[in-house]
């Protein structure tokens, strides 16, 4: 009887432990999925972050040499048919 009563708690210890197991691994699937969208949703947002600090750089930049580069403000005024004042300027479509 004892060996029995005994074989009775060594699997109902075994059921009880798989339970606890499998039902550790259901809770942390959809867990483990949401943390590596996390980590994706992360490092889209990390690339969006450094093409707009690029952006930023060359717009700082354009700015830098709008207020010291003379050559640069005057090219940047012929592109948009700027001309000085009594200037004549012939404008031919191609």
């Amino acid at each position: 009887m004892d060996k029995l009563l005994d074989r009775l708690f060594l699997l109902l210890f075994i059921v009880a432990f798989i339970s606890i197991v499998v039902t550790g691994v259901m809770i942390s699937c959809p867990k483990y999925r949401q943390a590596q969208g996390l980590r994706a949703e992360h490092a889209r947002i990390e690339r969006q972050i450094a093409e707009k600090q690029a952006e930023i750089a060359a717009i700082r930049e354009k700015q830098r040499r709008f207020n010291t580069d003379r050559e640069f403000v005057e090219s940047l005024a012929r592109q948009n048919r700027r001309v000085y004042p009594g200037e004549l300027v012939f404008i031919f479509d191609e």
